[in-house]
């Protein structure tokens, strides 16, 4: 429990989700916590839910995507607390379509938040970070370790990230700097979260969750007090990413062969 106390962690779609489970399971250990989101009311709400809670917590409103927002963000973290040293890089944009069918404004907006806007956040903190020997991570998903039909622009932006996080760690473990990926199974989501589908427009989501949202949060702690590299939150998840790694060839035809059938595990995949 001590490894938090004293700590500051700022953590991109805190509002609600995984995001603000991790909020509170890091202020209940002891750390400092700054909560960005765009929507206003909901994080306005959660802040207070922090506080109520006993933590320490500060709540700015901004998007990911934008740079001058990233850094003010970090700004306003870094005036509040004099400093930062955990940055999870939570927020993110999940969408079902098929590429053939996927409006090009859909593309940019996913590619927007859960691409560019870790990439804005992580370069805007970068200084503060490397002066705490800190730590960032990067909330992916088991769509970042393969491919899935119907989700190529999400399984796109969040395999990116594991690149990113590998370049990263290349450059800044001599420095003292931990860099993690998070590959989050389906976690239960809150009633109101609605993913993008191909014409842009929302829907709720329909696939089954894995893990309590406070769980998936406990997993994270963890994985930040251990300064481990890779958490896969799945047991089906850790098989697929094991066989993929032996050979693709086989989990695509699996794959193909589940969403023919539709079985479910092929929910459970995608």
């Amino acid at each position: 429990m001590d490894y938090f106390k004293g700590k500051v962690a700022l953590i991109t779609g805190g509002s609600r989700g995984v995001g603000f489970a991790t909020a509170k399971e890091l202020a209940r250990r002891g750390a400092k916590v700054v909560i960005m989101a765009r929507g206003e009311k909901r994080l306005r709400d959660s802040e207070q839910k922090l506080k109520d809670l006993g933590a320490e917590a500060v709540a700015v409103v901004g998007d990911v995507g934008e740079w001058e927002d990233a850094q003010r963000t970090v700004a306003a973290t870094v005036d509040r607390f004099g400093r930062l040293d955990i940055l999870i890089n939570n927020a993110g944009v999940s969408m079902r379509g098929h590429f053939a069918d996927l409006a090009p404004e859909v593309c940019a907006a996913i590619v927007r938040t859960n691409l560019m806007g870790c990439i804005f956040m992580t370069r805007a903190a970068m200084p503060h970070l490397l002066a705490a020997k800190g730590q960032v991570v990067f909330i992916s998903s088991i769509a970042g370790l393969f491919g899935l039909p119907g989700a190529s622009i999400y399984c796109a932006t969040k395999k990116a990230l594991t690149g990113l996080a590998e370049s990263l760690r290349l450059e800044l473990i001599p420095r003292g700097l931990h860099v993690g990926v998070v590959y989050l199974g389906y976690t239960e989501h809150d009633p109101e979260k609605r993913i993008i589908v191909a014409d842009g427009s929302l829907t709720p989501p329909d696939r089954p969750a894995h893990r309590t949202q406070a769980h998936a949060a406990g997993l994270i702690a963890r994985m930040l007090e251990k300064r481990q590299k890779q958490l896969i939150m799945t047991p089906v998840g850790t098989i697929g990413w094991i066989v993929y790694r032996l050979s693709p060839a086989i989990v695509e035809r699996a794959v193909l062969w589940a969403q023919e059938r539709r079985l479910g595990i092929f929910k459970r995949f995608s």
